[in-house]
This record gives structure tokens, sequence and C-alpha cells, in this order.
């Protein structure tokens, strides 16, 4: 799973999302992520969480439209291949599951 890290004040997020729906419309602000928050020692419905990441934020990096049942879908931004490098976020952007939070 694409971890979440806590940093300070912020999060941050490194890896890949596949199939990500609408991501190559020029309307798409933000990513909804869901990740990896939890450790492994905690219970495995307890260990994620989703975060908002704006778009633009660096280190977002749209890799590649990928194709559906064999057609390309761009009428409504297509599915993508999503990278996260190094994405840092502030921690007033978790929605669900933070740490702590029932």
């Amino acid at each position: 799973a694409l971890p979440i890290l806590r940093s300070g004040d912020s999060y941050i997020v490194n890896g890949k999302k596949w199939w990500s729906s609408g991501a190559g419309t020029a309307n798409c602000k933000i990513a909804v992520v869901l990740g990896r928050t939890g450790n492994a020692s905690s219970s495995r419905h307890k260990q994620h969480s989703m975060i908002l990441v704006p778009m633009e934020t660096p280190g977002v990096e749209l890799v590649r439209s990928l194709k559906v049942y064999g057609y390309e879908d761009a009428r409504h931004g297509g599915h993508f291949e999503v990278h996260f490098n190094n994405v840092q976020v502030p921690s007033s952007n978790i929605i669900l599951g933070e740490i702590g939070r029932a």
C-alpha cells in the first residue's frame, strides 16, 4: 500500500496509484488518496487513511493514460497512472482514518 507518513505538521506521500479516474482533465484539482498510515501491528482495518492532495503539488506526476477494456476514455479525463514522489501536504488534509481519530 502507498505509505502516508507524518512529518511534523505535514504528511509525506510516496508511491504509485493506478486507474485514477478523471486525473487527466484540467478540472481535476485534488486527488483523494488512500494509503497506509498505521503500522503493521495495528488491525488491518485501522492501518489506512485518506488524504487530499492538490494535483499541482510538487512531486505529483501524471505518468500515462490507461485504456479501459481497450478503449480510451479521455472525454471525462480518463484513467491514469499517478506517481507521488515525496509529496508534502499539510496534516489538515487528512480526511479519514487519522491515527488516534475514530
